[in-house]
């Protein structure tokens, strides 16, 4: 009988210590509720002002657009007030008229015949003066190469011109004629020509083989090797055009322009020796006949 009354005063103190642990851990639980319940607002915030983001993106995407479409017909409108109005204050004010043409790079062509082809009248609009148009009317003179006009502010049409320079000779029903380095045979060449190898065939121009075959060469020979060339024929220019050279007495039978290079290395010692004919056609296999 004594030992139940104490088994349940120790059943008693056991519920009284568990009870008691119990209300030490609720505080902690309640602790951790609330920190867990104050992630979740503010996860809840943040994904909200997420939203209202996105969904105020596009009305602020427009609004951007807009304004920087405005701006740039502001800034388009502006500039094309401030050019017409600077057209019209260099047009119409006197301040910006022609006055000179100037003309430079005119050696064998004539400063008279640059001018009358430019046809640029003094005392007009600087600003009104076709630079293209004068160009092209300096362009088809014979002599002239290339040509470049500008304007020269605030008097003054500027015209550079880029003449032609004869690498060769042409006989055609002009007379003799210069030709230059693209095939162009432009002008007749004076009473007396100048030392320049004469194009052995007809027909010369940019867009003939036999042309483009011989000046080729022509151009690949060391200076004072071509000062020595006095003539240039093309042959088969059909079909491949093979190119022979007159030094004076002597002829070199060059052939195709195939391996220029080799050639003239090989040909240059050879002319050294003694003879009429320098054929190195066939770089590897030269001949020289007496």
């Amino acid at each position: 009988m004594p030992a139940r009354p104490a088994a349940a005063e120790r059943a008693r103190r056991i519920r009284e210590e568990r009870a008691a642990q119990r209300g030490r851990l609720l505080p902690q639980q309640r602790r951790v509720e609330e920190k867990r319940a104050r992630r979740t607002a503010r996860r809840s915030a943040r994904k909200s002002a997420k939203s209202a983001r996105k969904a105020a993106r596009p009305v602020d995407r427009r609004f951007r657009v807009r304004r920087r479409v405005a701006l740039t017909l502001l800034v388009l409108v502006l500039l094309s007030a401030l050019g017409v109005g600077s057209w019209l204050l260099l047009a119409r004010s006197g301040l910006a008229d022609v006055e000179t043409v100037e003309v430079t790079g005119t050696l064998t062509v004539s400063r008279d015949a640059v001018l009358g082809a430019a046809a640029v009248e003094t005392g007009g609009p600087l600003v009104e003066v076709d630079t293209k148009a004068v160009a092209g009317r300096v362009a088809r003179l014979p002599g002239v190469a290339s040509v470049q006009v500008s304007r020269g502010w605030p008097h003054t049409v500027e015209i550079a011109v880029v003449e032609r320079t004869a690498v060769a000779l042409a006989r055609t029903p002009q007379g003799v004629t210069l030709v230059d380095a693209t095939g162009v045979a432009y002008q007749k060449a004076p009473e007396v020509p100048p030392a320049l190898p004469m194009l052995g065939f007809g027909a010369v121009g940019p867009d003939d083989p036999s042309t483009r075959a011989a000046l080729a060469v022509l151009e690949a020979l060391p200076p004072d090797l071509r000062g020595q060339v006095t003539t240039i024929d093309v042959d088969n220019a059909a079909t491949e055009p093979t190119v022979r050279l007159g030094l004076g007495e002597r002829q070199v039978l060059f052939g195709s322009t195939e391996r220029a290079d080799r050639k003239i290395a090989v040909l240059v010692p050879l002319l050294t020796q003694e003879g009429s004919v320098y054929d190195v056609s066939s770089p590897e296999l030269p001949t020289v006949t007496r």
